[in-house]
């Protein structure tokens, strides 16, 4: 059975403030029942980057959705 995801829950789990962070996610679905979830990391240059230039909130979303090859809209 193939469910279709309307939005995205997120928070960070833990993060070392130098060099990772953890962060939770749901994917629900249009009565806000979660469908799956899991756990993200945020390394490297994105945790170094992440919110340099803009609102570290949405930036947290923004490298979730890529690393789990969704598209926000």
């Amino acid at each position: 059975m193939t469910k279709t995801a309307v939005c995205l829950k997120l928070y960070i789990s833990y993060d070392d403030l130098e060099t990772r962070a953890s962060l939770q996610y749901a994917l629900c679905d249009i009565d806000g029942v979660t469908i799956y979830e899991g756990q993200v990391q945020i390394t490297g240059d994105d945790y170094l980057n992440w919110g340099a230039n803009s609102d570290s909130n949405a930036e947290a979303y923004t490298i979730t959705a890529t690393q789990l090859n969704l598209i926000l809209v």
